[in-house]
């Protein structure tokens, strides 16, 4: 229950940044993924869990289970590179949600 409540937690900073805060993290995260996509960084589990977390927070996807059950395991500190297609494909869906956005042309202030 612990795993869960710190999922939790960190969900609900992740939905109060800034902006800025958000697209700095958000950024972060795509990167570390893609550093372990490629091998050049061997991130934590934790910190592909809290990445994970992370974008499907923006992308505000609660509904999706296995993609959750996904961050639930990785938070618990399993072996992170049996998860490794799971994680790419929180990226991509990610990615995909950003492309299906409308995009504006004012600043948010």
């Amino acid at each position: 229950m612990k795993i869960v409540q710190s999922i939790a937690d960190d969900t609900l900073v992740f939905e109060s940044l800034s902006a800025d805060e958000s697209i700095k993290l958000t950024h972060n995260a795509l990167e570390l993924i893609s550093k372990f996509e490629q091998g050049s960084e061997e991130a934590t589990a934790k910190e592909l869990g809290r990445a994970c977390c992370l974008l499907l927070t923006v992308a505000e996807d609660f509904m999706n289970v296995e993609y959750w059950q996904t961050v639930e395991e990785l938070y618990s500190g399993v072996n992170h590179t049996f998860y490794k297609e799971e994680v790419i494909a929180i990226r991509d869906y990610y990615l995909e949600h950003l492309s299906e956005q409308p995009v504006s042309l004012h600043k948010q202030r």
